[in-house]
């Protein structure tokens, strides 16, 4: 693999985030258009383009997110963003769907203040998670729209519910005029889409079928959001590295879930059993080493699923921003011995 060559850090990221920057310097909202769509917010404010760096050296590494959905008891922006800054995160990966903090019918009243709370607090949404799958809802629109004006170029796709009685293939067949629709408004909007590989019975679970989904659309608009963990569930020992190599050789990988887990019999069925992260089985130095051959530079959501130490909510509360702050620096730590941080 030609790392000089690689996906985010160099040449056809940089240049069309820069041509984003330059060409979406400030996204107005309040009682203006935001492109010819009237905003319903009732307070003018002005966001400027804050995930359009000018930062080369910022664009070189991964941006380490929290997200946010771990902290949905905070609905309001400004108390989320300094939370976020407070445990130590360079931005958060924003849940933009049904229950998320931003729900996608109010997206273009609400994406903007959160991203002008996180501004204000030194951080970036680095990336959004969405429930996007039909692009012909007119929500998926208005989501790739507003986030392309704030500069945010990342949003999550999740896999479908896989049909057991059908061929996967032929299912994914059957997605392609969507998928290509989709890559289509992902050009328009200078939009990437990363498919989450979840571990069980989605289509998508395995790198290999996300391949499949992607292989032939452009990998500047589709690709893989890369679960380390749930690959590993999937991909014991070397499943998940010939599925990683697969995706990164085509320059798909752009994003990436961070969390570990180990396997635990339960009620006499093994089951995976999420855990702090380096406690688990996921082979977190042989994968770094893989992200730093490419010079992986895009966003690392961070995830917690395992449960945390207290008998009240508050308490709970409590023991998860700690469990975060210490998964954080356990984090850093392998960036920085793959030569990323």
């Amino acid at each position: 693999m030609n790392t000089h060559d690689s996906y985010l850090p160099r040449r056809g990221f940089l240049q069309a985030g820069l041509s984003l920057a330059a060409a979406w310097p400030l996204a107005s909202v309040g009682g203006r258009e935001i492109h010819g769509q009237q905003n319903p917010s009732p307070a003018p404010l002005s966001v400027p383009c804050v995930n359009c760096q000018t930062d080369l050296t910022a664009l070189l590494k991964p941006s380490v997110c929290l997200f946010s959905k771990h902290l949905g008891w905070i609905e309001d922006y400004e108390r989320l963003a300094a939370q976020t800054a407070e445990i130590g995160f360079d931005g958060v990966d924003l849940a933009v769907r049904p229950g998320g903090h931003v729900l996608p019918e109010n997206v273009e009243r609400d994406l903007p203040r959160a991203a002008e709370s996180m501004n204000r607090a030194g951080l970036k949404i680095s990336m959004i998670t969405t429930k996007i799958t039909n692009p012909r809802d007119p929500n998926t629109r208005r989501i790739l729209k507003t986030a392309a004006l704030l500069g945010i170029r990342y949003y999550r796709r999740d896999g479908l519910p896989w049909s057991q009685s059908t061929n996967p293939l032929e299912q994914i067949a059957e997605l392609g005029p969507d998928l290509r629709e989709l890559a289509a408004m992902n050009k328009k909007y200078g939009m990437f889409s990363g498919i989450h590989n979840h571990s069980g019975y989605d289509l998508g679970a395995t790198p290999w079928e996300i391949y499949e989904m992607v292989k032939k659309l452009h990998p500047e608009q589709m690709g893989s959001n890369f679960d380390i963990a749930h690959a590993t569930v999937e991909g014991g020992i070397g499943g998940w590295r010939s599925g990683f190599r697969l995706l990164a050789v085509e320059k798909r990988i752009r994003m990436l879930a961070i969390k570990d887990f180990f396997w635990q019999k339960v009620e006499g069925r093994w089951e995976p059993q999420w855990c702090p992260l380096g406690q688990g089985m996921v082979d977190f130095k042989t994968f770094f080493s893989y992200l730093q051959e490419i010079q992986f530079a895009g966003p690392m959501s961070m995830h917690f699923e395992y449960p945390n130490a207290g008998d009240t909510e508050e308490e709970k509360k409590a023991s998860l921003i700690k469990d975060m702050k210490k998964d954080l620096g356990i984090l850093r730590g392998f960036l920085k011995e793959a030569g990323l941080a």
